[in-house]
């Protein structure tokens, strides 16, 4: 039989056109629905899972063998019974290729899920949702994923939840995310973008063993955050029995308040926790995030420590640990009337501030930190070489001070700010010594007259809306003693040798100062305002006690004072009760501009006083005819009492006039003790009573 060329290529034609036919005859006739059913029996048996695909079943056999499906679902494992599957997609494409398949190699081409939402889930005891059985958790078991390679594996606008053992789920939305995996032991790369809480997330990791995050190990893992409120980066390694996290952290931001805000604990309004860097070891598992050998750069603070960071039941954060600093200015995130005013501390000429005081940005978190600071700022004052214990809980900070140099001086001071309730309260407690007394009242309350050293103590709790019903609210008690120092703005001791000048009723004058060896009162604070009556100075030739108020709230004083001109040398430590002239002043006016004034009112009252007194035992006559022939008198025995004892005008130059001491029982009365009641309540001149006719002597 003759075979020629035109016979042989119309046969190959023939035979090339019936396979073809029987290729498209194939792929038209194929039963999908039976390829299907059998992709979903070995993924079964591969998983122990249930799959379920839906209808568009498309089947490929080359140059990949693969399916696309619509509405596809896989189920979670039997120990997380549950409704709800542990994925499930729009639209599943899902290609391998074929002579790897041939060997018993998985190599996926591509795997693409649209619109899928993939539920991670853990338990306390470690288990979790995403572990696949390998050829270790099931040896009996052929098929499994032991060698699988994926080239292309993608998520499109999907979303993903974690639900941990506590707490509330942590859910990303419009993720799109791509994985390349060249082996179960090699590095896999996983790039994603996310929204979480309203903003967009991008990420790059790297992990470097992927078998172990199948097989409930510990693989390194490199990874990279950057988003609006933050930029982060973690070198360490990642334990998927536990979802620990550990290694080297770095991040930043530009709001440490937004970042909370975003996070769920909102700080409220306020000043500070702006800019921050953070470079530490870290660790983190469940709620709680250990941070070693951090270094901490927030707003102007540079700080050195450890920190551990827990998520509470409550939601609120809590921190504890130590932390080191050069300087702190706490002002940067007080509420603005809070911050002090001015340059050079408190402004004494105004009122304080009545703009709402807001405190519950301390519920946000809460605290226990001990604190070693170089310097720390407070409003206007200044202190150094602090140690300090910082507690924050329940919406109320206290602030110890073991340890704090303030003022060339040193001491301990404790400060409570409570925002727990609908009114801020605020309490201060100080014991310091040797402080140099301008400085500190200046920085402290703006009132700069006293100069000296000394020790200060004081204890007072405050509550009000601003900073100003606060003040007006003060309750507690403060005592001061200095020592070596100046009065500024009067000279009492001038002013006690020039009695004519307050005769006249001519005001002290500004300028001048009055030097004190010691001087110290003690004060019971109400309703914002300090009083005293043990007000009292020792110096060399000058003895002065007062009595009177200190008026916070209104930053006023209104005092008695009285300066005595003595006859002793003796200083600090002296008698304050040695004998001398004595002339009432009044101390008055808003803390800037005090006025000395005599007070002539208390003045004339007690000459007055004293001429009467006189005048009530009997003329001179009188008493003079007695002693010579020797009647009785009628009234009281006759002292030793002259009219000279009466203050008498002084000389036109100023000088002091000549007194003779008065009698003991003046001396050992307080001067001053009627003297508050009388300013308040002015009191009408005593009327002299009539005097009785002097008797005639019998010749």
């Amino acid at each position: 039989m003759k075979f020629n060329l035109k016979s042989i290529g119309i046969a190959l034609s023939a035979l090339a056109g019936v396979l073809a036919l029987g290729l498209v005859l194939f792929f038209v006739f194929f039963p999908k629905e039976l390829a299907a059913r059998e992709a979903e029996r070995l993924i079964e048996e591969s998983t122990g899972r249930d799959l379920t695909l839906g209808e568009n079943i498309e089947v490929s056999f080359w140059p990949a063998l693969g399916f696309s499906v619509d509405q596809a679902a896989l189920s979670n494992p039997e120990s997380f019974a549950s409704d709800e599957p542990f994925l499930a997609a729009e639209r599943i494409v899902f290609a391998v290729k074929v002579l790897p398949l041939l060997r018993g190699a998985i190599e996926v081409k591509e795997l693409t899920l649209e619109g899928a939402d993939l539920r991670l889930a853990a338990k306390e005891d470690g288990a979790a949702n995403w572990a696949f059985p390998t050829e270790q958790t099931t040896p009996e078991q052929q098929t499994t994923i032991e060698d699988l390679r994926l080239d292309d594996v993608r998520l499109v606008d999907s979303r993903i939840s974690f639900q941990g053992a506590e707490g509330e789920p942590l859910v990303l939305e419009d993720v799109d995310a791509s994985l390349r995996l060249d082996s179960l032991d090699e590095p896999a790369a996983l790039d994603a973008a996310f929204d979480y809480r309203g903003q967009r997330i991008e990420t790059e990791s790297t992990i470097g063993l992927p078998r172990a995050v199948l097989e409930k190990g510990e693989t390194p893992l490199a990874a990279s955050v950057r988003s609006a409120p933050l930029t982060a980066s973690l070198d360490g390694a990642f334990n998927a029995a536990t979802g620990a996290l550990s290694g080297q952290l770095e991040a930043n931001g530009a709001s440490l308040r937004q970042l909370s805000a975003w996070m769920g604990s909102p700080m409220g309004d306020g000043g500070g926790f702006g800019a921050f860097r953070v470079s530490s070891q870290m660790a983190h598992e469940g709620q709680t995030t250990a941070l070693n050998d951090l270094s901490l750069r927030l707003d102007d603070i540079d700080a050195r420590g450890a920190l551990t960071l827990i998520t509470q039941e409550s939601g609120r954060l809590r921190v504890n640990g130590a932390l080191s600093a050069p300087s702190v200015d706490v002002n940067t995130y007080l509420p603005a009337p809070a911050q002090g005013q001015g340059e050079g501390g408190v402004e004494a000429d105004a009122a304080w501030p009545t703009t709402p005081l807001d405190l519950s940005g301390l519920r946000a978190l809460d605290a226990n930190l001990n604190l070693t600071l170089g310097a720390l700022q407070f409003q206007r004052m200044s202190f150094t070489d602090v140690a300090l214990n910082l507690r924050v809980s329940n919406g109320a900070a206290d602030a110890r001070l073991s340890r704090v140099s303030l003022y060339e001086g040193a001491g301990t001071a404790r400060m409570i700010a409570d925002g727990s309730g609908r009114t801020p309260r605020i309490a201060l407690e100080l014991d310091v010594q040797n402080v140099q007394a301008e400085t500190l009242l200046r920085d402290a309350v703006g009132f700069d007259k006293i100069v000296g050293r000394g020790r200060l103590t004081a204890s007072f709790v405050g509550a009000g809306a601003s900073q100003a019903d606060i003040m007006r609210g003060l309750s507690g008690n403060a005592n001061f003693l200095f020592n070596d120092g100046q009065w500024k703005g009067v000279n009492l001791a001038q002013m006690a040798r020039s009695v004519q000048s307050a005769l006249t009723g001519a005001e002290a004058g500004e300028g001048g100062a009055t030097d004190f060896a010691e001087l110290g009162a003690t004060f019971a604070i109400a309703n914002g305002q300090m009083a005293t009556d043990n007000l009292r100075l020792l110096n060399p030739f000058v003895r002065l006690e007062g009595r009177g108020l200190v008026d916070i709230g209104a930053q006023s004083i209104d005092m008695r004072i009285t300066p005595r001109a003595v006859r002793s040398a003796q200083g600090q430590g002296g008698d304050l009760s040695v004998a001398g002239l004595g002339v009432p002043f009044r101390v008055s006016g808003p803390w800037s501009r005090v006025r000395f004034a005599p007070a002539l009112e208390d003045v004339v009252q007690n000459q007055v006083r004293d001429i009467l007194r006189n005048q009530e035992q009997g003329s001179v006559l009188g008493q003079l005819g007695d002693a010579l022939f020797g009647r009785a008198p009628t009234t009281e025995p006759a002292t030793t009492e002259t009219p000279a004892e009466a203050p008498a005008a002084a000389p036109a130059d100023g000088a002091a006039p000549a007194s003779a001491p008065p009698p003991a029982e003046e001396r050992t009365r307080n001067p001053l003790e009627d003297l508050l009641r009388r300013a308040t309540r002015p009191t009408a001149p005593t009327p002299a009573p009539p005097t009785e006719p002097t008797p005639t002597p019998t010749p």
